[in-house]
């Protein structure tokens, strides 16, 4: 499945590769051809940046031209374009939702001094002051009682908020495994060069500079493009661990909040959590690679 949709996308690549950059010199109405960017107050959200502004050529590629039978039709297109733009809904999610756990834990840690009971009586009530409560929710004077059970307060526990039960979650329910395809794409393209396709196509060399230490354009000769070729085949692997370890990091929380029972104060973990998200939001944690693609690379051509 990988190798079809980047065999896909090298076709795409070849086909729109000059059409890209001379859209780019025009005002382009379409308003999904970019990306969205997340906040850049972290290295985690700069993080986020360099993917988007990697991704951009497949995104461009990809997005469909309603005024076309093809931007209606075209199914590998189209599954391109979705997964980017889930890829990139994903992304913002994991900025959003890391940022609100700190906050509710602070709130957990410091207002209700770890009770997970008291947290969750106090939701129950300001959820039934704010939008009204069922019958049972109040004593025949009118007040809303507090006598609630362990099993009518379930809901309402920050584990129950953390795990966001009451609503569908981009956050909660993606997998790393979700993202491979998206994660691969970023070595790809730092493989293979939008100007070697342009040169394979048209059978004419294409001549690249380079700025000197006063400003003035060099030309490149084989070697500097080599060199460069291969900076950018290193730096985007990079990248892409990097977004892979992240990806596995946040999964992991996700799956430990989850676990947790939700009628204990779990008082141990809640006292670590605000550290293990600054250290996503930080970038330090451990380097992970890629599992490798199963199929032979020349199953893409």
């Amino acid at each position: 499945m990988l190798c079809l949709f980047l065999a896909k996308f090298v076709c795409g690549f070849k086909e729109y590769g000059k059409s890209y950059y001379l859209c780019r010199m025009k005002s382009d109405p379409g308003k999904y051809r970019f990306f969205t960017k997340v906040d850049e107050a972290t290295p985690l959200g700069k993080l986020f940046n360099k993917v988007f502004h990697v991704l951009e050529i497949p995104r461009s590629i990809s997005m469909p031209e309603t005024t076309t039978d093809d931007g209606w039709n075209n199914t590998e297109q189209a599954l391109m374009f979705y997964e980017l733009c889930l890829m990139e809904q994903y992304l913002h999610s994991i900025i959003h939702n890391l940022t609100e756990w700190q906050a509710l834990t602070t709130i957990y840690a410091g207002e209700f001094q770890y009770s997970w009971k008291y947290f969750a009586l106090s939701n129950r009530m300001d959820l039934i002051k704010e939008y009204g409560g069922e019958d049972d929710d109040y004593n025949e004077d009118g007040s809303i009682r507090t006598n609630f059970s362990d099993e009518e307060l379930i809901t309402d526990t920050i584990v129950a908020e953390l795990s966001d039960t009451h609503t569908k979650s981009i956050f909660h329910s993606t997998t790393p495994m979700d993202c491979l395809t998206m994660c691969n794409m970023l070595v790809f393209l730092g493989a293979n060069c939008i100007i070697d396709f342009l040169k394979n196509s048209s059978g004419k060399p294409i001549k690249t500079f380079r700025k000197d230490d006063d400003g003035e354009l060099i030309e490149n000769d084989w070697m500097d493009e080599a060199m460069h070729k291969a900076a950018k085949e290193l730096a985007h692997e990079d990248l892409a661990t990097i977004l892979w370890s992240v990806l596995l990091a946040v999964y992991a929380l996700v799956l430990q909040v989850k676990d947790l029972p939700k009628t204990e104060d779990n008082k141990e973990f809640f006292m670590s959590l605000p550290k293990k998200i600054d250290h996503i939001f930080q970038l330090r944690i451990q380097p992970i690679k890629l599992p490798k693609i199963e199929n032979n690379e020349d199953d893409l051509f």
